[in-house]
C-alpha cells in the first residue's frame, strides 16, 4: 500500500515557503491549529515589520500579537515567538531535534518539520492529516500524535520518515480527508478502511 501512495505523489511536496531557516521555523510555529496559507500571511505581516530574530526578540509582544493575530492563538504564540527569537538571536537555532524541542513554543511537529525541511534530516512529521490517514491505512493504531509518530518510527526504516510524512499529508488534504474520497483513493481498494467509508 505505502509503495502505490509514493507512487502517486511527486517527489517533492512542501507546504510553506521557505524564504529564510529561522523564517520557516516561526511559520511552522504559527502553522498550529491554523491553513498554511494563515500562517504564511502572518509570516508576511510579522517580517515585514521585525526582519530578524533580532528585531523580534526586541520587539513588543502586543505589536508581534497583532500582527500574527491572523494565525489563530496569537497571544501564546507570540510570546512563544518572542522568547524563542531571543535565544535564537544569541544562540542561533539548534541543529538537532532534541535541541529544537527545547526552544519555547517548538513541540516535536514544529522541530521535526524544520529538522526535515531545513536541515535535511528524517523525521516524522505528525500533523492532523497525517495522524488521520496512519490510522486510516492500518500504519498506526492512534489518534495521539506522539504515539502515532512513534509508532511509524518502529514500522518503517528511518529514511522513511519524512518522504511518509509528506505523502501523507498530501494524501490527507487532497482525497483522505475528514469526509473521505474513498472512490478516487489510489489504494481504495486496498485500504482497511474504504468498507467503511474511512471512518
Amino acid at each position: 500500500m505505502w509503495s502505490i501512495l509514493d507512487g502517486h505523489y511527486p517527489e517533492e511536496i512542501s507546504f510553506l515557503p521557505v524564504i529564510s531557516p529561522f523564517r520557516f521555523l516561526v511559520t511552522v510555529m504559527l502553522s498550529a491549529s491554523t491553513t498554511d496559507r494563515q500562517a504564511a500571511e502572518a509570516a508576511e505581516a510579522l517580517f515585514s515589520s521585525y526582519p530578524d530574530a533580532a528585531a523580534i526578540a526586541a520587539a513588543d509582544a502586543d505589536s508581534i500579537e497583532a500582527l500574527i493575530r491572523r494565525a489563530g492563538l496569537a497571544h501564546a504564540k507570540s510570546r512563544n515567538i518572542k522568547a524563542m527569537s531571543a535565544i535564537v538571536a544569541e544562540n542561533g537555532i539548534p541543529e538537532t531535534m532534541e535541541g529544537l524541542q527545547r526552544l519555547p513554543g517548538v513541540g516535536e511537529k514544529t522541530a521535526a518539520c524544520y529538522y526535515s525541511g531545513i536541515l535535511g534530516g528524517n523525521a516524522v512529521i505528525a500533523d492532523t492529516h497525517f495522524v488521520r490517514v496512519a490510522k486510516r491505512l492500518g500504519f498506526t493504531d492512534t489518534d495521539d500524535r506522539t504515539a502515532s509518530a512513534r509508532e511509524i518510527r518502529e514500522r518503517f526504516p528511518e529514511e522513511l520518515w519524512t518522504r511518509i510524512s509528506m505523502v501523507l499529508n498530501l494524501h490527507g488534504r487532497e482525497c483522505c480527508r475528514p469526509k473521505p474520497d474513498c472512490a478516487r483513493c489510489p489504494v481504495g481498494s486496498i485500504c482497511p478502511s474504504s468498507a467503511d467509508d474511512g471512518r
